[in-house]
């Protein structure tokens, strides 16, 4: 019996606070600081001007929540109401694209967040509202948590893996290969029909990977992905976990190229797209002789 986890939304203003400073000085996410500074220059002019880091950061997003309260609410309404009426519909899809049942009754806990970014972890996620609240992105909850839950299951199932073949895949890869996949699923039906998608790019820095297959062709990292989800999973009817296995065993091989990319993106974010000789390198075509 398949039991359907729970999504329920909740403020936790302190916590919200926590992973702010956590993202300011993240040892791996090195962009994100930056992210969080170009959301909001007033934050960082007022880090600059004080010591007490945790209580600048705990007074600014409590005044932010507090001027913008009414949308805020209306943001939460919203999105408790899209969960309650389609959330059911969309985790059986992901179950059912992923191979992946629950065990046990599991509460994912959605905290709004006013960062530019959705972290996630230990059941956990945090969904952006900053573009709701600014009128600039429409990602709803429901969207942000079907992608979260994707990467709770595919840390479960990798970790079964890795343990069976005794090797771990390196975080470069691994980060890589769990945005790419999800913006495989997400534009599968019949999930993508439920949440709404069309043609859904996926995070940011997986949008320009490229890959050089055997034949010569080069196509996008999310398309290679896509097309051994099509032979392995659909076609010749393996599971999600095969799947996994078999594309594990053709990037494990290139792992470095994958860390060379993160070295990149880690250095210019965003801002890649201002500096045209770190693009074409960003984009320039991933060898890969296995397929």
């Amino acid at each position: 019996m398949n039991i359907l986890p729970k999504i329920k939304i909740k403020k936790d203003l302190k916590a919200e606070a926590n992973m702010f400073q956590k993202f300011l000085h993240h040892p791996y996410y090195l962009q994100n600081r930056n992210f969080i500074f170009q959301a909001f220059p007033e934050l960082e002019i007022q880090l600059k001007k004080s010591k007490n880091e945790k209580g600048v950061l705990e007074k600014f997003i409590a005044n932010f929540h507090k001027t913008n309260k009414d949308a805020i609410d209306q943001i939460i309404k919203k999105s408790n109401a899209i969960i309650n009426k389609k959330g059911g519909r969309a985790l059986v899809a992901l179950s059912n694209l992923m191979d992946y049942k629950w065990s046990r009754s599991i509460i994912y806990k959605a905290i709004p967040t006013i960062l530019p970014f959705s972290p996630f972890g230990n059941n956990i996620f945090y969904f952006s509202i900053l573009g709701q609240i600014k009128g600039k992105n429409k990602k709803d909850a429901l969207f942000i948590a079907i992608h979260e839950i994707s990467h709770f299951i595919f840390y479960d199932i990798l970790k079964e893996i890795e343990q069976e073949i005794k090797k771990s895949a390196p975080d470069d890869l691994k980060n890589y290969l769990k945005e790419t996949l999800t913006a495989a699923l997400l534009n599968r039906k019949p999930l993508s029909d439920i949440l709404n998608l069309h043609n859904y790019k996926g995070n940011p820095e997986i949008r320009d990977l490229q890959i050089k297959k055997s034949n010569g062709a080069i196509v996008s990292f999310t398309e290679f992905i896509d097309e051994y989800y099509q032979i392995i999973k659909v076609k010749n009817k393996k599971t999600f976990k095969v799947f996994l296995q078999e594309i594990l065993n053709v990037l494990l091989p290139i792992s470095k190229e994958f860390s060379k990319k993160r070295a990149i993106w880690n250095r210019y974010g965003n801002q890649l797209y201002k500096k045209p000789s770190a693009l074409n390198l960003y984009q320039k075509p991933i060898p890969n002789k296995k397929g």
